[in-house]
C-alpha cells in the first residue's frame, strides 16, 4: 500500500523534469540568442564593427550552423567586414548568406561591390547575374545599374550603353547615380581619345604643345618651350660663331638634345600616367555611386 503513492510522486517528478527539459531549457537557450542579438545590434549601432567582429567570431563556435544561419551570422559578419572595409573577408561572408534569408538580396549586391573594389569584375559581374529578380522590380532595376557599373569598371562602354538603355526611371534612389554612370561613359570616352603618339608629335614640332595637349598643363608647356627655345638658340649661335667643333656647340647642343628629346617622351607617357590617374580615380566614383544605392535602397 505505501509502495503506490512513491510510485505517483515519481512520476509526478518525473513529468516535472520532462516539463522542463521540453518548456525551460528551450527558453533559456532562446533567451541567450536574444540577448546575443541585442548586443550584436547595439555594437552595430555604435559602428563598433571591431567589436562585431569578434562576438561574432565568439557565436560561431557558440551555435550550430542551423543556428548560425536563422541568427543570420554570415550576414552581420560579412556587413562588419564591409564597414571596416576588409573586403575580401565582407564578399566571403556575404557570398555565403543562405537564399532564404531576408538580407539575401542585399547580401549579394554588397558582395558585387566588395569584388569591385577589389578589382575583380568578373566575379562582380557573376554575383549580379546571380541575384533573383523575378516579380522584383526594384531588384532587377538595381541589378542592371550595377551591371552597367561593372561594364565602366571594364570600359565595355558598348554593354554600358546596352544596359544604361534599360535603366528604371521609377525609382528616385537610383535616378541621381545613373545620371552619373551616363556622365562618366562620357568623360572615359573623351580620355581614350588621347593618343601617345600625337602627344609625341605635338611636342617634336613645337616644344611643349604635348603637354598643352594632355591635360591643359599650360604652365609646364611654356617651361618646356622656353627651356628648349633658349638652348636651341645658345647651340645655333655657337655653331655659327664658333662652329660644330667648339665645346660651347657641343654643350649647348647635347643639352637640347637631351631637353627636346625629353620632352617628347615626357609628353607621350603624360598621356599614360594622366590615363592611369584618371582611371584610378573615376573608377573611385563609380564605386562610390554603385554603393549609394544599396545604403539607401536596402536601410
Amino acid at each position: 500500500m505505501k509502495l503506490r503513492p512513491l510510485f505517483s510522486i515519481c512520476l509526478h517528478l518525473k513529468g516535472i523534469s520532462l516539463l522542463f527539459l521540453i518548456v525551460v531549457l528551450p527558453n533559456v537557450g532562446f533567451s541567450q540568442i536574444k540577448k546575443d542579438s541585442l548586443f550584436l545590434q547595439y555594437l552595430l549601432a555604435k559602428d563598433q564593427h571591431r567589436q562585431a567582429v569578434t562576438l561574432l567570431s565568439q557565436l560561431q563556435g557558440r551555435y550550430s550552423d542551423t543556428t548560425q544561419q536563422r541568427f543570420e551570422l554570415p550576414y552581420w559578419k560579412g556587413l562588419s567586414y564591409y564597414s571596416l572595409k576588409q573586403l575580401d573577408s565582407a564578399a566571403h561572408y556575404l557570398s555565403g548568406v543562405r537564399a532564404g534569408s531576408s538580407y539575401y538580396n542585399k547580401s549579394l549586391f554588397l558582395a558585387g561591390v566588395s569584388y569591385g573594389y577589389l578589382q575583380q569584375s568578373q566575379r562582380a559581374r557573376h554575383v549580379f547575374l546571380s541575384i533573383p529578380t523575378n516579380n522584383d522590380t526594384i531588384a532587377a532595376a538595381v541589378q542592371t545599374f550595377e551591371l552597367a557599373g561593372v561594364a565602366l569598371l571594364e570600359r565595355k562602354l558598348t554593354d554600358f550603353d546596352s544596359l544604361s538603355g534599360h535603366f528604371s526611371t521609377q525609382y528616385y534612389a537610383l535616378q541621381k547615380q545613373q545620371a552619373n554612370l551616363r556622365d562618366y561613359s562620357e568623360i572615359i570616352q573623351q580620355q581614350s581619345r588621347k593618343s601617345p603618339l600625337k602627344a609625341a608629335l605635338l611636342s617634336a614640332i613645337v616644344p611643349g604643345a604635348g603637354k598643352l595637349y594632355v591635360g591643359g598643363q599650360l604652365g609646364q608647356a611654356i617651361s618646356a618651350f622656353f627651356q628648349n627655345a633658349i638652348l636651341g638658340i645658345q647651340a645655333y649661335e655657337s655653331f655659327r660663331k664658333a662652329g660644330i667643333a667648339s665645346p660651347r656647340f657641343i654643350i649647348y647642343s647635347g643639352l637640347f638634345a637631351v631637353f627636346y628629346v625629353g620632352n617628347i617622351w615626357g609628353s607621350a607617357l603624360s598621356v599614360k600616367i594622366k590615363r592611369q590617374e584618371f582611371n584610378d580615380k573615376t573608377n573611385e566614383q563609380i564605386l562610390f555611386d554603385m554603393h549609394i544605392p544599396l545604403r539607401t535602397i536596402f536601410n
